[in-house]
């Protein structure tokens, strides 16, 4: 018996050195700040919602700090594209660089990035630069394949442009995306995807493939203004 209490005594005495009233309270006041952060993105005060989930993400609570990453990561979204809205693309790559510090293999950001220095800023060597950073990371994303097959044409280029184009036809079914593949997405993209090809068919001097090509897209995607102008142009110059 006496033994019994002794070993209960003992299991009473290590459970009472082990509660660590300290790191309840901590863990408290963290989640409110957390659920501040929260609040903050819902009510649209995405700036200081950022600044209220980041300094969480560097706690050495796991559950803390991946919900305040997200929160960061959502306000960062929010952010980048208010930059872009008021046209501050600027403004917008710093917004993309803190997403970057957070989760620096994320495709999204990455090829935001790549198409701000080309849309936005006009920067086609680092836009170039950019893209290329994403293929490293991920071969098959199709809109990096494409980003830079624009960017040989921009610079006149089409030979340049023509592996690009053959690797995002080659790689379709395994295609990495960035964007929400959902149709609007995939409109967009493969607008430009046949697009390209047509230029590049007509550049090669296939001009009835390229508008065969021209035609098949339009029964796929048929308010496309792009592709109607490049059957426009595929006529005029088998007319001339």
């Amino acid at each position: 018996m006496r033994a019994e209490l002794g070993s209960l005594d003992r299991m009473a005495s290590v459970l009472q050195s082990n509660i660590d009233h300290e790191g309840v309270q901590t863990l408290l006041e963290v989640a409110a700040t957390c659920d501040e952060a929260y609040e903050l993105f819902a009510e649209g005060n995405y700036e200081l919602a950022l600044q209220t989930a980041l300094p969480l993400v560097l706690l050495e609570t796991p559950v803390i700090a991946k919900r305040a990453r997200e929160i960061a990561i959502s306000a960062l979204d929010e952010l980048v594209e208010q930059a872009i809205a008021e046209d501050e693309p600027k403004r917008a790559l710093k917004y993309l660089d803190q997403w970057l510090q957070l989760d620096p293999k994320a495709l999204f950001p990455l090829l935001r990035r790549a198409e701000i220095y080309q849309y936005g800023l006009y920067d086609l060597d680092s836009a170039w630069t950019a893209y290329l950073k994403v293929l490293r990371l991920y071969p098959t994303s199709i809109e990096a394949l494409l980003g830079l097959a624009q960017l040989a044409l921009a610079e006149g280029h089409p030979e340049r442009a023509y592996p690009y184009v053959l690797r995002a036809w080659q790689t379709l079914s395994s295609s990495q995306w960035g964007y929400t593949p959902c149709q609007r997405t995939f409109c967009s993209v493969f607008e430009d995807l046949y697009d390209i090809t047509a230029g590049l068919l007509q550049w090669l001097d296939a001009h009835g493939e390229a508008r065969h090509l021209t035609e098949k897209a339009l029964a796929f995607i048929e308010e496309s203004e792009l592709l109607k102008e490049r059957l426009n142009l595929i006529n005029e110059l088998d007319e001339s």
